[in-house]
């Protein structure tokens, strides 16, 4: 090999090593730095569910528990009324006394007729056929003498009376009665809430004339009122003393049976993917979500069902979790 070769071969070997050194020696591109990732922190309330009975109001009236027209049963004058308008009539008392004159003579007639055919029933003078008849007469006589007296089925307050002269008809009314105790109390609740109601539940009944009582309630209608979609409600007051009057109005407060719920600060609220309300918990430092279901809604806050009785419920943070993520936790 010529001097000239080996010097070429020399000089291309100088460079391929002088290459390498440099690669060697050259620095090597950094490694993309992982970041540890952030966890969050969020504010949490410990909560535990408490009995609560979700209060169902209800605008409402009073309602006298029976309530009549007295109507006469016969056709004849009126010589006696024994009461005046508003009176209280006591069971039995005859408020309207009518002319018993032809009556009475018929009545006693009829009686020394029956017991005529008794005393010859007795001593074989007499059929029985006659003896029945006899009988017949004087209980016809008997009854129409009773109807002259137009006496109060039962206690209550007196209105409407007819006066004394008045040639009252058969079916015209004597007096209209009414009694108070007890008196009813009567609301319509609407078909979302009325299979919470049920009789025995405790209520509240303010009229409005501030006056407050407490009662239960009696009756829930079984069928829905045809124009309003209503269920009939009703509670009852004893009303021994009649203080409260027919027809006065009020709010009715029905207390449900209790369940375990929690009090939340509405501002915890996050909407579920479903558009339900939910709530973000946090459960060993991750997040559970769950639908919750609002009993009441208040001012201050929301009761709810749907968490476990005990939980620690996200009232700050929650619009930046998602389910399963680990957090950090301070209670507030």
């Amino acid at each position: 090999m010529n001097k000239k070769n080996l010097r070429a071969s020399a000089l291309l070997l100088s460079i391929v090593v002088l290459y390498w050194i440099q690669g060697y020696f050259a620095p090597q591109p950094e490694k993309p730095q992982v970041l540890a990732k952030e966890i969050q922190t969020v504010v949490v309330n410990e909560s535990v569910a408490s009995d609560f009975s979700l209060p169902i109001n209800v605008k409402s009236e009073t309602k006298a528990f029976s309530k009549v027209d007295i109507r006469s049963q016969t056709s004849e004058k009126v010589v006696n009324i024994g009461f005046k308008d508003g009176d209280y009539v006591n069971e039995g008392e005859v408020i309207c006394k009518l002319d018993s004159g032809e009556r009475l003579a018929n009545f006693k007639r009829a009686e020394i007729g029956f017991n005529s055919a008794k005393e010859l029933s007795k001593k074989g003078l007499s059929s029985q056929s006659s003896l029945v008849a006899a009988e017949t007469t004087f209980e016809q006589a008997r009854i129409a003498l009773e109807r002259t007296n137009i006496a109060a089925p039962f206690g209550g307050f007196v209105d409407n009376l007819a006066k004394e002269g008045q040639l009252l008809q058969n079916g015209q009314i004597c007096a209209s009665l009414v009694s108070l105790s007890p008196l009813k109390i009567v609301g319509n609740v609407s078909e979302l809430v009325v299979s919470k109601i049920k009789p025995g539940q405790p209520v509240k009944i303010k009229l409005i004339s501030g006056e407050e009582f407490e009662t239960a309630v009696t009756f829930v209608a079984s069928t829905a009122d045809s124009q309003t979609r209503t269920f009939r409600v009703e509670s009852e007051l004893p009303n021994e003393q009649s203080s409260v009057k027919d027809g006065l109005t009020g709010e009715m407060t029905i207390f449900t049976d209790s369940q375990k719920a929690h009090f939340i600060p509405t501002s915890a609220f996050l909407l579920a993917d479903n558009g339900d309300v939910a709530l973000a918990t946090v459960l060993n430092s991750v997040i559970r979500i769950y639908t919750v279901q609002i009993l009441i809604d208040t001012v201050a806050g929301a009761w709810v069902t749907g968490l476990p009785e005990e939980a620690n419920i996200v009232v700050a943070g929650q619009g930046f979790v998602k389910e399963g993520e680990e957090v950090n936790s301070v209670s507030r």
